[in-house]
């Protein structure tokens, strides 16, 4: 792919497309250092909800990727935002621990509260957090979805995993509330992507590995779109979308 001269900016996946396996795959570093020679600003985007955008930000740079966590979107920065201007900051938070520091100023209850908010919360999203998230929502609490992944590789260990969409699907299912997706595939994700970068979606080409959460999401909201062949791409998932995307590459390193 050679760079088009109407593209300002971009939106790059993280998982799969600059990391894999925790390493930086290959041709990453040079992708990025590339956009910073041309002056084209990037915001690095993921669905992850186990890390904060400081965490992510020291696993990019502990892989030779040097970026700041202001160079970070997560779910978990965009639904902060949300609650925030709500001005109702109770919530029921069911994060990771490393989450949390995203949440700053939202006041953490385990019982009740203005919200409920999901992501990944591995072995210790147990039944008796998911019956007080479902009392919470029958009440009357904001639902809110990190992601709605169904599953993900917990590595040789564990393997395939439930995922936070799978425990999403379940509370919808019990209490008749819609949960609102502020990760990816969302269109205020994306939006929120685009406000940052301070362009126009049709000036920015998001890059990623999946077709559902980073091709159509992204086309959704207007932006270009390259396709790369890491970890979530499936050859399957991309036949069987009506949306093709502006480009395929095998990696960020044709780029």
């Amino acid at each position: 792919m050679i760079w088009t001269p109407d593209v300002r900016g971009a939106l790059i996946d993280l998982d799969g497309t600059l990391l894999e396996g925790g390493r930086a795959v290959a041709g990453a570093k040079g992708f990025l250092e590339r956009l910073r020679a041309r002056g084209v600003p990037f915001k690095i985007c993921s669905n992850i909800t186990r890390w904060s955008r400081a965490d992510a930000a020291a696993a990019l740079a502990a892989s030779g990727l040097e970026v700041s966590p202001e160079d970070v979107l997560l779910p978990a920065w965009l639904a902060h935002r949300m609650i925030a201007a709500s001005g109702r900051r109770r919530a029921m938070l069911l994060v990771t621990g490393a989450c949390l520091h995203d949440f700053d100023g939202v006041s953490r209850v385990d019982e009740g509260g203005d919200w409920v908010v999901v992501g990944d919360l591995g072995r210790d999203l147990h039944a008796d957090r998911l019956d007080a998230a479902f009392r919470a929502l029958r009440a009357g609490a904001g639902f809110l979805a990190l992601h709605r992944n169904r599953f993900w590789h917990a590595g040789p260990e564990r393997g395939w995993v439930l995922d936070a969409g799978s425990y999403v699907a379940a509370l919808e299912h019990a209490t008749g509330v819609q949960a609102t997706v502020v990760g990816k595939p969302s269109r205020a994700f994306f939006d929120l992507g685009l406000a940052e970068l301070g362009l126009p979606a049709e000036q920015v080409v998001m890059v990623g590995d999946s077709v559902e959460n980073d091709m159509e999401g992204a086309a959704a909201a207007g932006c270009r779109t390259c396709l790369v062949r890491g970890a979530a791409f499936s050859e399957e998932a991309l036949r069987a979308s009506a949306y093709r995307p502006d480009w395929i590459a095998e990696s960020v390193e044709g780029l």
